[in-house]
């Protein structure tokens, strides 16, 4: 009787044994799983992940975040007004027509500068994804800009700084023209928002960082559609539309979250105005 309770006690503790080793592996495998995955130990201009913040912030059932309630979305009867009711929204008509949406998270400044580059109605070039049909595509937006500058592998991890950006531009039949917000006031800041998304030949594409907007993420890159002075707020085309739609954001609020200073260039964010030469 003492040699069966032995030898069921030793099973009984090999059986735990193995329990303990099989939860040990499964929880070690779930934690590999959520752990945020680290292209580069570097410092990143503009990779808008967001990996941080959707763990704490709840994620709608398409898989956007909730907008910010300083934030007035387009969609909404009250961002549509404002659209409407602007003289201030020639930007958003063209823009609109070549709206992209960034191939991959730090690809922010690739998507909106294609935008910019089909909505200036300028000469396309041809792309092997339109056989016949010129576009500028953020898959080509790189075949005549040197590595050197601006290499799309390591974009594709860390994105780009504004000078970066403005230099990378400068390659293609355009006029550039890259504006810190360090060396803008605020009301600089304004009346160059104002007076880019009032025309169709020349637009505004903002680096600035989420946060001070009140929105989950890092460093981005997005063109400006429309400003309305009722409400003292600009329409912010989001490239990033898996995660944020369009909206309309105060100025004020713009114009701090173009000042947060860039983590790669040590330099403030801003505005890079782009026009027809």
């Amino acid at each position: 009787m003492r040699e069966r309770f032995l030898i069921h006690s030793r099973r009984h503790k090999t059986l735990a044994s193995w329990r303990a080793v099989a939860l040990a592996a499964a929880l070690a495998t779930c934690l590999a799983a959520c752990a945020p995955l680290q292209v580069s130990q570097a410092p990143t201009a503009n990779v808008d992940t967001g990996a941080a913040a959707t763990t704490s912030v709840a994620v709608h059932a398409d898989g956007s975040l909730p907008v910010p309630s300083n934030l007035v979305p387009l969609t909404q009867p009250a961002g549509q007004q404002r659209l409407l009711s602007t003289a201030d929204n020639q930007s958003y008509w063209p823009l609109s027509q070549y709206f992209e949406t960034q191939k991959n998270e730090a690809y922010c400044s690739v998507a909106t500068s294609v935008m910019v580059l089909n909505a200036l109605n300028i000469p396309r070039p041809k792309t092997a994804l339109y056989p016949g049909f010129p576009y500028f595509t953020q898959d080509d937006f790189f075949h005549s800009v040197d590595p050197q500058l601006a290499d799309p592998l390591r974009v594709s991890h860390e994105g780009m700084t504004l000078d970066q950006l403005g230099a990378v531009l400068g390659h293609f039949a355009v006029s550039v023209h890259p504006f810190h917000a360090s060396d803008l006031t605020l009301e600089q800041f304004r009346d160059l928002v104002r007076d880019t998304t009032g025309r169709r030949d020349r637009f505004a594409l903002l680096n600035f960082h989420r946060t001070q907007i009140g929105e989950a993420g890092g460093g981005h890159w997005s063109p400006l559609a429309a400003f309305d002075p009722a409400s003292d707020s600009a329409l912010l085309l989001d490239v990033a539309r898996y995660k944020y739609p369009a909206v309309w954001v105060p100025v004020t609020q713009l114009y701090q979250a173009a000042l947060a200073v860039d983590s790669v260039s040590g330099l403030a964010r801003g505005i890079v105005v782009v026009s027809r030469p």
